[in-house]
């Protein structure tokens, strides 16, 4: 069965642990794209949850490092730490992948 596992802010990665997820505190976002990297080739993991406080740090690179990637899903969720609702275009995101 594939894993998921949680990158970002103590507190969210802090709740996740407790619901028996994997996590790791990640706070800066040059350090987000060296462990996505690193995490790409861990064949036992599906889906990557990464909050949205540390992924604004490093907004182009990491849209373009999850467009490159095919497993594992990169997905981004909202801080516990700072909860606030935002548009996401999934359409645009997913016409850019397909190059449309």
């Amino acid at each position: 069965m594939a894993k998921v596992i949680v990158l970002g802010d103590k507190y969210t990665i802090y709740t996740f642990r407790l619901l028996g997820f994997e996590g790791m505190i990640v706070e800066k976002g040059e350090e987000l794209l060296k462990l996505l990297e690193d995490l790409k080739e861990r064949e036992d993991l599906g889906v990557i949850l990464v909050t949205s406080d540390v992924v604004n740090q490093v907004r182009d690179a990491f849209n373009r490092l999850r467009l490159k990637m095919t497993k594992p899903l990169i997905m981004e969720i909202p801080s516990l730490r700072e909860v606030k609702f935002e548009a996401v275009d999934y359409l645009g995101i997913l016409r850019a992948a397909l190059g449309i």
